[in-house]
């Protein structure tokens, strides 16, 4: 199957259309010891499907869990491709002490359809505390092999309720004054391009990587250059603080030039310089940014729109590979012409930083995938 995802606007209209069509669906698998993998409760599947996700998701977890006495934690974004769908898992165990080991693997796997993968990755973080919410309560009060109380199948039910915990949580650093919502100000590519005459490429690749990226310059002006930065980030809720005289955590960050300075590992976008210190160039961003020039603000967003998906499709990818007990030479070929070296290190990253627990196997595969990827004479 080949992804097409396009961004759909995290905003509540969104979210209630997604609700009413049943797109969103959500899965709690484990282990049953004679038959292996199941899907002990799903609502908005039909049982095969449940059935075929709890399988993948569970044996992909199996390839990590080799010690029976360690606890496996952790969350996955994969792609369903038989589904059509994109999923995030979230592995936690609930005791057992009749098994080896005293506990039982088991995880909460929300999916969307597979176009909206876009707003997968934004959505991870409150999908991630969520589940983290509705595991502890499954640890409580469900016992394998018992009939699911009704309290645990509500609070798995209320993980299709997109909204109302993505509200929760952006009222939660709203109160510190950090805001994760689309910015108010409208961002311009022709503001960046005018103002920034030099290392642009830096800071994209930061924000892209996860990375602090602080600007410089009067609040008027620095709101405008976040509002724009954050075109670059449609995978992300970016946290931002538009302005402050204090050193804070976040994505984003405005304030004064002396102030930059106790920034030490950050991206630094000094708007009266006109110029980005600190971090690494990027060819990738380099010519995503040639390739805006020119033209119209409103195709800007979807022309990045589409560049980053392709990077989130290819670290779909990656991570799905990385679940597989085993990855044949076929499969490495497959995948190659989806990845080249001007993108690989962001790929590497998102895919690591979005699947944790497949961490060591991402890196495995990634320079086997590199060097497979160089020998085709056009890149993706």
């Amino acid at each position: 199957m080949t992804f097409n995802p396009q961004l759909l606007e995290l905003n509540k209209s969104g979210n209630d259309k997604l609700q009413q069509n049943n797109s969103i669906s959500v899965c709690f698998a484990t282990f049953d010891d004679a038959i292996g993998p199941i899907s002990a409760y799903h609502k908005h599947l039909d049982d095969h499907s449940a059935g075929e996700i709890a399988v993948k998701v569970m044996i992909g977890s199996l390839s990590l869990h080799t010690d029976n006495k360690s606890e496996l934690c952790g969350e996955s974004i994969i792609p369903f491709s038989k589904q059509e769908k994109i999923a995030f898992s979230y592995f936690f165990t609930i005791p057992a002490p009749k098994l080896r080991g005293g506990q039982r693997s088991c995880s909460l796997i929300i999916l969307m359809d597979a176009k909206e993968q876009l707003q997968m990755y934004r959505l991870a973080p409150f999908l991630s505390t969520q589940c983290k919410r509705v595991s502890n309560l499954v640890r409580e009060r469900y016992v394998f092999g018992k009939s699911m109380p009704n309290l645990v199948k509500q609070k798995i039910d209320d993980l299709l309720d997109v909204q109302s915990y993505k509200v929760e949580i952006e009222e939660f650093y709203a109160a510190r004054k950090i805001t994760i919502t689309k910015s108010k100000t409208k961002g311009s590519m022709q503001f960046l391009n005018k103002v920034i005459k030099k290392d642009l490429d830096k800071a994209i690749l930061a924000i892209l990587m996860g990375r602090p990226v602080v600007v410089t310059g009067d609040e008027v002006m620095t709101e405008i250059a976040i509002a724009s930065l954050e075109i670059f980030a449609p995978h992300k809720d970016l946290k931002k603080v538009f302005w402050t005289n204090q050193i804070v955590e976040a994505d984003l960050i405005g304030t004064k030039r002396n102030i930059a300075k106790a920034y030490d590992d950050a991206v630094i976008v000094d708007l009266i310089k006109g110029k980005v210190t600190g971090g690494e160039q990027s060819k990738f961003c380099k010519n995503l940014l040639a390739s805006l020039r020119g033209i119209d603000e409103s195709a800007v967003v979807q022309k990045v729109n589409d560049k980053i998906s392709e990077i989130i499709t290819s670290a779909s990818i990656l991570a799905e590979l990385a679940m597989r007990k085993e990855v044949s030479k076929g499969d490495i070929s497959t995948v190659a012409p989806m990845f080249n070296s001007e993108k690989m290190g962001i790929i590497v990253t998102i895919a690591k930083s979005m699947n944790p627990i497949f961490t060591k196997k991402i890196d495995y595969l990634a320079p086997i995938i590199a060097r497979e990827a160089s020998t085709y004479d056009v890149f993706a």
